[in-house]
């Protein structure tokens, strides 16, 4: 059954008093698709979203255009990025867009200025679609929409690494207008859980460069830091997706109403349970129970995870 148990609470309360509460649905689930542990809908269709970006910079690296683009790891850690527009993001997005004889100006990933269109978290990613059309002469122009060959070379390996067949993928239009696509929430975390081995430059490239994937101060960034082998990346409609090289799963948790700030707690008490820590990194506590200050700077708001993940033998 989809529902293995209860979903997951995150309670936010103000001075003490509980304020509201967001459900969360999450997959533990090993290289090989099959469930380690999970509460609420493992199967819950979800959008997969920016969580999509190191797949969907793959079809660039296959072709061997990335390296005849002369391209590095930044460039290509900025392309799995939804960043937060700092100058490191930016340098390494303008170098992408140069080496492929571009500048901002070809950017189609908000209706800002050239300048705004960088510093958008999602420049990294549209860089990539714009560099695989370069590379094999398709028109840059529309290269966001549905049916330009860069949208359906991305469609087509996120079914290849979903490893389920491309006509049964439901798609709709990302926040930044590129091609987004539902799966269910166990089938992410098996691709994190394969990303590591089957994405293995992308992996290298995250993890040697986790503050060009967000930034200082965000769980992805902190939580790469911080564990070893471990490889993060949020999304949209509050998705956080992890794997774990080396202990072969991947984690995806979703939360229900959307309200991303229930996703940090979540995803650090599911590692703790899965991971078996006794002591959790210190760099992650801030994120196993935010403190949030009001707009007087008073720490007032505390959110509080409660997982009672229903685990799987084998």
């Amino acid at each position: 059954m989809p529902r293995v148990s209860e979903p997951a609470l995150v309670t936010v309360t103000r001075d003490g008093l509980a304020e509201s509460t967001h459900r969360v649905h999450v997959a533990v689930v090993r290289a090989d698709g099959s469930l380690v542990a999970g509460c609420g809908d493992v199967e819950r269709p979800t959008t997969m979203r920016s969580c999509a970006k190191p797949h969907q910079v793959e079809p660039l690296l296959a072709s061997g255009g990335f390296d005849a683009l002369g391209l590095d790891d930044r460039v290509l850690a900025v392309a799995c990025a939804s960043h937060m527009g700092q100058d490191i993001h930016v340098e390494a997005v303008e170098r992408g867009l140069a080496a492929s004889g571009l500048t901002a100006e070809a950017l189609d990933n908000c209706t800002g200025t050239p300048e705004e269109r960088l510093r958008h978290n999602c420049s990294g990613n549209h860089l990539g679609f714009l560099a695989n059309s370069v590379h094999h002469g398709w028109e840059t122009t529309g290269y966001r929409h549905p049916g330009h060959p860069s949208q359906d070379a991305a469609l087509a390996e996120v079914a290849a690494r979903a490893r389920v067949p491309l006509e049964s993928i439901p798609t709709c239009t990302d926040g930044c207008g590129v091609v987004a696509f539902e799966l269910p929430l166990c089938t992410i975390a098996a691709m994190y859980a394969r990303l590591p081995e089957e994405l293995p430059r992308q992996f290298a490239a995250m993890r040697a460069h986790p503050e060009l994937v967000r930034g200082d101060g965000d769980l992805d960034t902190e939580l790469m830091r911080a564990v070893p082998g471990a490889v993060a990346k949020g999304g949209a409609e509050a998705l956080g997706a992890v794997g774990i090289a080396g202990e072969g799963i991947g984690v995806a948790v979703r939360v229900e109403d959307g309200g991303y700030r229930a996703v940090d707690p979540v995803v650090v008490e599911t590692l703790r349970r899965v991971l078996g820590w006794e002591a959790m990194p210190r760099a992650l506590a801030p994120f196993a129970e935010p403190v949030v200050p009001n707009f007087v700077g008073d720490r007032v708001v505390r959110l509080t995870a409660r997982v009672e993940l229903t685990t799987r033998a084998g």
